[in-house]
């Protein structure tokens, strides 16, 4: 494994996404990348942001910005609770937690517990008419974690999450896409 740090190469990879199209990550030098890593499908706290990023995409791709998600469910699994809402860009499945382990995102049960806090954002995605609480297709400890990655495929920017609901602010990424 590379060492994640600003300015460094972003790790290459080819992954299927849930329809079984390689995702290669090269494809999109020329283009700046936010690569997103949530927990599972069926997390609410990851639902709620996927809704929120979905909002933004049509936007960001306007901006020459391609975004990228990676659940640690199956494809089926993430097809099943997140294709109702219409999957507006490339989601790879990821439950043997390859990408996970190439870019660096941990597991903590400090932040399973710190994340449970967030009550909004809990709320919100459990009075989501689409959304529905299953059991988890991936680990309860996963924690999300984002890398923005310019044209040349070097690292903007890496934000590991704090807990399970703690993604990079979107301010964040709006000035990235400038």
């Amino acid at each position: 494994m590379s060492i994640l740090n600003i300015n460094n190469p972003a790790p290459d990879f080819t992954m299927p996404d849930v329809y079984g199209n390689e995702i290669h990550l090269y494809v999109y030098k020329g283009k700046k990348v936010v690569l997103c890593f949530f927990r599972y499908a069926t997390c609410p706290f990851c639902t709620v942001r996927f809704v929120r990023l979905s909002q933004e995409v049509e936007r960001y791709q306007q901006q020459g910005v391609q975004v990228i998600g990676v659940f640690e469910s199956g494809a089926d699994y993430i097809k099943k609770y997140l294709g109702s809402r219409g999957l507006t860009f490339p989601v790879i499945p990821d439950p043997g937690g390859e990408l996970y382990r190439i870019y660096g995102v941990k597991k903590s049960v400090a932040g399973l517990m710190f994340g449970m806090f967030r009550i909004p954002t809990l709320l919100r995605a459990i009075f989501d008419p689409e959304y529905r609480m299953e059991k988890a297709d991936g680990s309860i400890s996963r924690i999300p974690a984002d890398f923005l990655i310019n044209t040349d495929m070097s690292i903007a920017d890496i934000y590991f999450g704090s807990d399970i609901g703690d993604h990079i602010p979107f301010k964040r990424i709006d000035k990235f896409a400038q």
